[in-house]
């Protein structure tokens, strides 16, 4: 009978399977505004546009410029909602769809797709902020590959790809995104 007891004590305190499974993620949002996700056009771009903003098409996310004259008043095209844990949903306006990794982990992509909060969806900031005229820009990794939302290099005009790559400690200007025209 004490060995019973002890077997099943031992059984009820060791699970090794259990250790294995990621903690759930949280569903509650802790807070929530609408924003433009803003990018500095790379260094060698144009200045027709001072900066460029995420958007999205059918096909996927890229960055538009966003002319010189909209850049005050804006159009914020993102809700972003805080969930409990820190972590971001980030909610395309026009398709109440969420930016997602999607793909094999091995060559995931930017996407938009029906919201449905698993870590493809699920998105970090990285460090601290860089204070680049009075807005902090930061790196978004994504919780399920680890990559960072990163704008592609090419004419700022003609708009620049949105892609995921690895999130380079030295926090290049395509690796950094700020949240601009917020409403909470």
């Amino acid at each position: 009978m004490l060995a019973a007891g002890a077997a099943a004590a031992y059984v009820a305190g060791f699970h090794p399977a259990a250790d294995k499974r990621p903690a759930p993620l949280p569903t509650r949002v802790a807070s929530t505004q609408t924003v433009g996700l803003i990018a500095e056009p790379s260094a060698g771009a144009t200045q027709a546009a001072a900066i460029v903003q995420l958007l999205s098409t059918q096909r996927q996310p890229a960055f538009a410029p966003v002319g010189l004259s909209q850049e005050q008043q804006g159009q914020p095209e993102w809700i972003a909602d805080v969930m409990t844990d820190g972590g971001y949903i980030f909610i395309y306006l026009p398709t109440s769809q969420c930016l997602a990794s999607a793909g094999s982990r091995a060559r995931p992509r930017l996407a938009v797709e029906r919201c449905d909060l698993s870590r493809g969806q699920r998105w970090q900031r990285l460090g601290s902020g860089v204070l680049v005229d009075g807005h902090d820009f930061y790196q978004f990794s994504n919780l399920s590959t680890a990559k960072c939302i990163t704008a592609g290099s090419g004419e700022a005009a003609q708009g620049l790809p949105a892609s995921l790559a690895t999130c380079d400690p030295a926090r290049p200007t395509r690796q950094l995104l700020a949240f601009w025209w917020s409403a909470g």
